[in-house]
């Protein structure tokens, strides 16, 4: 049997976590394990033996692997999906003549790097937590999350709240010349000194033909002595993915806290002249949550010149649009489709489109009783804390507040 479901990453691939903990890929954060001695021998551990075994001769989805079976339901875009893109040479059958009967594998390659150093961030998104942004550290305090539990297995300092993945970095360089796909993220990777030390050694060891994807929210193109555009320039593939939700105050409310709106507008406008020259592919990702969803036709219009991939916001669920009234999913969908019988060019229309599928997916999956008194308790407590307020950013969302 060929699961139909085939996805390349737990062949080639791991993920590692600030908390100390490793990953069969960034979707799967809900089957978290601790690492063995190696990063061979974590390859090898039942959990990444069992997912294997799976996706070879099991015609269901893996448990594991909900999140990208799920998203493929509404859009053409999922994690699984861009794998095999980058990874053209693994199939089921390739997959198989290498794998043994228990599921492990004998000589497994790093080809696919995805590495979180740690949650050091200099923002504290709205929809992230201390996990991701050591800047969450007095808010969690203020919301009763024990900073501790969250961060139980990384090199954890509680003044900071940094935590730190503990990398053996001779093991790691054994696997770099195999390196074909490389993912920073974080936290913020590009405030992050093992993002330098990692692309200063693949640049070293003369690996230059490989893809190097930088998950960024913007503010940063340099990083004490290095020049993270110039630095980036020496390899040959370069995709930036720029994590914004909107514009001005609404980006400020959502992600800093602060007034720096102007900031990523000017570093937007680097990395694009710069990818330009470089032949990048540069694009913005934004979560669809139901408080942007409205605003996100702007924000597309505004930057009509790039490339955008749209999520459906998840957590904290009161911020996902199958959390929302129906009402006014449906009033966002027939707003959308109004914008879509205008005269726009053809990247605007696109993004129109896939923004107005992923609130159809929500109009059809929203529930009946809706309850946003968790949202008002934290977003309250937040506004508090950062000295913000809800009601200026989004003022038509008053009557929610």
């Amino acid at each position: 049997m060929s699961n139909k479901f085939f996805c390349p990453l737990p062949w080639n691939h791991l993920l590692f976590k600030q908390k100390g903990t490793v990953q069969a890929c960034c979707e799967t954060w809900d089957t978290q394990f601790k690492p063995a001695e190696t990063i061979r021998a974590t390859a090898n551990l039942d959990v990444m033996k069992q997912l294997r075994l799976d996706l070879l001769d099991d015609d269901t989805v893996p448990a594991m692997c909900h999140k990208c079976s799920d998203r493929e339901k509404f859009q053409d875009f999922s994690v699984r999906i861009n794998s095999m893109r980058i990874h053209p040479h693994w199939n089921p059958e390739s997959a198989r003549a290498v794998t043994n009967a228990d599921g492990s594998v004998d000589n497994f390659h790093l080809e696919h790097l995805d590495i979180r150093w740690s949650n050091l961030c200099n923002y504290k998104c709205r929809f992230c937590g201390l996990a991701s942004s050591n800047m969450w550290l007095k808010d969690a305090k203020l919301l009763g999350i024990a900073p501790e539990k969250q961060l139980a297995n990384g090199n954890y300092d509680p003044k900071t709240g940094i935590a730190e993945y503990d990398m053996d970095w001779e093991d790691l360089k054994t696997h770099l010349p195999y390196v074909r796909y490389v993912k920073l993220a974080g936290g913020e990777p590009t405030i992050m000194a093992g993002t330098y030390q990692l692309l200063e050694e693949m640049d070293r060891v003369g690996n230059r033909d490989v893809m190097i994807s930088l998950v960024t929210n913007g503010t940063t193109v340099q990083y004490g002595k290095y020049d993270l555009l110039e630095l980036l320039g020496r390899f040959k593939d370069v995709r930036i993915q720029m994590s914004l939700e909107g514009m001005g105050a609404r980006h400020e409310w959502a992600r800093s806290g602060k007034k720096d709106w102007e900031v990523i507008e000017k570093n937007v406008e680097k990395f694009q002249l710069y990818g330009t020259a470089n032949n990048w592919k540069i694009n913005v990702h934004s979560g669809i949550s139901w408080m942007n969803m409205f605003h996100l036709a702007d924000f597309v219009k505004k930057f009509d010149k790039m490339d955008f991939v749209f999520n459906m916001v998840t957590t904290p669920k009161e911020m996902s649009i199958v959390n929302f009234y129906k009402s006014d999913l449906q009033a966002c969908s027939d707003h959308y489709a109004k914008l879509l019988k205008e005269k726009n060019n053809s990247r605007v229309e696109k993004h129109l489109f896939q923004i107005k599928r992923v609130i159809d997916h929500g109009l059809k999956n929203t529930k009946e009783d809706i309850d946003l008194n968790e949202f008002r308790r934290v977003q309250g407590i937040l506004d508090e804390s950062r000295q913000q307020s809800f009601v200026e950013a989004y003022p038509e969302w008053r009557k929610y507040a």
